[in-house]
């Protein structure tokens, strides 16, 4: 179960981006910050018959701007206790690469648990006007066809913000995350809330831009005729791009990841 990775390669993260030049100093901004950001998570809401009863971890996560694109990376552990007291662990690594303009994106996955075998494979994806496809590379390769307007994570980061600070609320969208082939194509429906002018509980020094917006994204299948999602995610997203808090909800409980450290990356001097 990839975890934070769903956020960062939707996102944010993500996640919770595009091309950057500066930090932004205002709502309506899209411009978005390259940083190295720290989070420490922890059980959100929790059914009692759920299968996860606690859950603690941490995540450093990567987003450094090239002159050709985006570089993102995340590194995380997480532990799981179920309700009989076993305590399971994930590692993992997830590093992707998307162009400025959105058409080509690659990533790299390896991850150890102690419930399943490791995985480390790879893939790359492109887009057209009309489409496109990616391939994994596993044992045998795999492909998956991408519709029409599918976005990267990157090129969704940027249009929810440049949205939200048009005023808009809802936005519908095919999203390639780069995960497993099953899991890597997803619909999404995103509501995003009005603009919250909170000052944040840690220092953010020159990335602090005195609020956020509330965003909901929900998670489908493409093939999926159930009214509930796969899993939503709910997160504090600025305009640079900064993801001060995101909590992932799966229906019987969820995981929230708080903001504790975060630092500038700067942009490349490129010709």
């Amino acid at each position: 179960m990839l975890l934070m990775n769903i956020f960062i390669r939707y996102a944010a993260t993500s996640a919770a981006c595009v091309v950057i030049a500066t930090v932004v100093t205002n709502a309506n901004a899209t411009s978005i910050a390259g940083h190295r950001a720290f989070y420490e998570m922890r059980m959100g809401t929790i059914d009692d018959n759920a299968p996860v009863q606690s859950v603690s971890g941490r995540s450093a996560f990567v987003l450094e701007k090239e002159c050709s694109g985006w570089r993102s990376a995340e590194d995380y552990m997480i532990e799981f206790g179920s309700a009989e007291g076993r305590v399971d662990r994930i590692l993992s690594h997830f590093e992707s690469w998307e162009s400025a303009n959105g058409d080509q994106y690659s990533f790299d996955i390896a991850e150890k648990s102690s419930f399943q075998e490791d995985k480390d494979f790879g893939g790359y994806a492109e887009l057209k006007a009309d489409g496109g496809a990616a391939t994994f590379l596993l044992e045998p390769d795999d492909s998956v066809v991408l519709p029409e307007n599918t976005y990267f994570p990157m090129q969704h980061v940027r249009t929810i913000i440049e949205m939200a600070g048009d005023g808009e609320k809802i936005l519908s969208a095919s999203v390639f995350t780069g995960a497993e082939p099953d899991d890597a194509l997803m619909t999404t429906n995103t509501i995003i809330g009005g603009w919250r002018g909170v000052e944040s509980e840690i220092d953010l020094g020159a990335l602090d831009v005195d609020g956020f917006w509330p965003v909901q994204v929900a998670y489908f299948k493409p093939t999926a005729t159930a009214v509930e999602p796969e899993y939503e995610i709910q997160f504090w997203l600025q305009p640079n791009g900064v993801v001060r808090q995101y909590e992932i909800d799966y229906g019987d409980f969820s995981i929230i990841a708080q903001l504790v450290n975060i630092e500038t990356i700067d942009a490349p001097q490129c010709q």
